[in-house]
């Protein structure tokens, strides 16, 4: 028998808090709201807060003692490296399955986690499910409703969560219990984001079934760790990321996958370099891309962007704000 999921504890739900005071309310009473034939837990992590966030988890603790488990610091630990979601919240998970929402964010249909059991319980062929989301700014205005951002099908798979992650944490279940330390640790060593991890590690597993309604609102802030990460650092973390995965899985195919988004990272690397410092200075910079290796490795957008740098560096910030304006692109 499984150590996952006794006592009829079916889900864990783990939430991480950092000067999260404006929101995590409204993170834990949507938790608390949930409709469900089954019990849960809530595990919230709060990374020495700087601001009131602790002093709120501790009163929804003392409300609800069987349901609020949190973990409080003195010292913030994501700040000395350590992988909080993991080492605090997943790897003390009893529940059977695993949900995320972080403070900031918060579920907004009350059987969202009926609904996402309902599902893995009949299909042990997937070993996770997700939704669609709300978008919001740090006033809870909506934005859009913007992932996935391109079209999912209702089935996908291991290939496809490689190429590129269509998953909102917010949205996510899985299986409890299919990851081990070494392979989570493996990847995710010294890079800024782990939820890709867990997805790929998962989907190893089983397939990933997309539920198309939002059912959770994910909130854009400033201070949002994928916001305030510089572009070149997420650019080279996944640059390592997918030669971890090419050398870990023996699939022609994954293989090919890998190799193609290694190549196209290493083009918006440049492309980045040359924003800041100009074509030749990128150039110097990183020898050993080539200008042919520029050009084959190019989609049409880098291609331009490239021409641009090149030939038309004194306007290209204008090109492309305009762009932006035209796209609807705020930042």
């Amino acid at each position: 028998m499984s150590k996952y999921g006794s006592n009829n504890l079916m889900v864990s739900i783990s939430c991480l808090a950092y000067n999260h005071e404006k929101y995590i309310h409204e993170a834990i009473e949507s938790f608390l709201m949930q409709r469900t034939n089954f019990a849960y837990e809530v595990l919230i992590y709060d990374d020495a807060s700087t601001d009131h966030t602790a002093s709120i988890i501790r009163e929804y603790e003392k409300k609800y003692p069987d349901i609020i488990k949190p973990v409080y610091q003195s010292e913030n630990q994501w700040s000395k490296g350590v992988r909080v979601d993991f080492e605090f919240n997943y790897k003390r998970a009893r529940g059977k399955y695993v949900a995320i929402c972080d403070g900031d964010d918060y579920w907004t249909d009350p059987y969202k986690l009926q609904k996402q059991v309902d599902f893995l319980e009949k299909n042990d062929e997937f070993s996770i499910c997700f939704h669609s989301i709300q978008t919001i700014d740090e006033n809870g205005n909506k934005v859009s409703i913007d992932k996935p951002k391109k079209k999912v099908k209702r089935v996908t798979g291991l290939s496809d969560i490689i190429k590129n992650d269509y998953i909102a944490a917010v949205s996510v279940l899985f299986r409890n219990g299919l990851i081990s330390d070494t392979d989570f640790y493996t990847l995710s060593e010294d890079l800024y984001f782990d939820d890709w991890i867990y997805h790929i590690l998962n989907a190893e597993k089983g397939f990933i079934y997309f539920f198309d309604e939002p059912m959770a609102a994910y909130r854009l802030t400033r201070a949002g760790l994928s916001r305030s990460t510089d572009k070149i650092r997420k650019i080279e973390d996944k640059l390592k990321f997918y030669g971890r995965l090419k050398n870990r899985f023996d699939d022609e195919e994954i293989v090919r996958i890998c190799e193609k988004a290694m190549s196209k990272l290493e083009v918006d690397r440049f492309i980045e370099y040359a924003e800041r410092m100009g074509f030749r200075n990128a150039k110097e910079a990183l020898p050993d891309m080539s200008q042919v290796d520029l050009i084959l490795s190019s989609n049409f957008r880098q291609l331009i962007k490239l021409f641009l740098l090149r030939f038309f560096a004194n306007k290209y910030d204008q090109v492309k704000a305009t762009y932006k304006k035209l796209k609807g692109v705020n930042k």
